[in-house]
């Protein structure tokens, strides 16, 4: 059965994942939106810095959270319950609340369009989504596990700030995109990233954790699907299954490094032998060690 995606375009989503794009370093390839949020990112990166927080955490529950929440107020109160639980710094959803509405609105003052230009940009993904999204994660279910891949997901597409990104919050069963006309990388068709991020949500279920932590479980899956998403790829001919194309994969797309080749051994091994998905795992951490 394929997988059901309900598409989200989310300006608020937008103006946070570009405020965490900001926040590690990023500069948006719109020089006028580092102009307009520049201010409420640093106030941000002040908060997070008082409260003694990673970034890519706060952003793991902020973003996925943002479409669900229409209020500032509700989305900061639940947002700092998930990060500190019952010992939440005096005032945290207070200042997260009134720091969310000046983004936001910095964002809509230099966007005012932006929900408009991004249902525009959600078509021609959608379109090519439908067109070999299914047979994609139906060929990683084949070469992998039918029960890696979860039966529905949310999208949330975004505005670009470096012309081609995306995180999959498996905590949420949502992935998040940035909405671009045309890939950046030609040899890398956006469609395929998707499909790799849809691919990486099932990694909660207690039979794929083995004795592996759960934080290195996160570390670890991103790149395990790496080598079956291209492989797909291949099969309903998006893009070529080479070492080549696994290193620019690596690259583009932010995960573990490794080298392509031993990556793609370590595939090949797995295909030769099938051996249950963590097990396999296990090997793959076993090799980065």
């Amino acid at each position: 059965m394929a997988i059901e995606l309900c598409w989200l375009a989310s300006t608020a989503a937008s103006g946070l994942h570009a405020a965490a794009a900001m926040l590690k370093g990023a500069a948006p390839v719109d020089s006028k939106m580092s102009a307009a949020l520049a201010e409420q990112v640093r106030g941000l990166r002040a908060d997070l810095q008082v409260w003694g927080v990673e970034i890519e955490l706060v952003f793991e529950h902020l973003i996925p959270l943002s479409v669900r929440f229409d209020s500032p107020a509700q989305l900061a109160e639940v947002t700092v319950t998930k990060l500190f639980g019952s010992q939440k710094p005096p005032a945290a959803a207070a200042n997260l609340a009134r720091r969310l509405v000046a983004l936001n609105t910095a964002f809509q003052e230099a966007f005012p369009r932006a929900l408009e230009e991004l249902e525009l940009r959600a078509e021609p993904l959608r379109g090519q989504w439908e067109a070999r999204g299914p047979g994609l994660l139906a060929t990683v279910a084949r070469l992998t596990e039918v029960d890696l891949i979860v039966e529905s997901a949310d999208v949330i597409l975004l505005q670009p700030v470096v012309g081609g990104a995306g995180a999959a919050h498996w905590l949420y069963n949502l992935v998040r995109i940035e909405a671009v006309l045309v890939n950046p990388i030609a040899e890398l068709p956006e469609v395929a990233r998707l499909g790799w991020l849809l691919a990486q949500l099932n990694l909660e279920l207690p039979k794929y954790q083995g004795s592996l932590q759960r934080d290195r479980l996160a570390q670890l899956w991103p790149l395990a699907m790496l080598p079956p998403v291209l492989a797909a790829a291949e099969a309903v001919e998006l893009a070529r299954n080479k070492v080549e194309t696994l290193a620019a994969a690596l690259l583009a797309w932010q995960t573990l490094t490794v080298e392509p080749a031993k990556l793609m051994q370590w595939w090949e091994t797995y295909q030769a032998a099938r051996p249950p998905w963590t097990v396999a795992l296990g090997a793959l951490d076993r090799m980065l060690s």
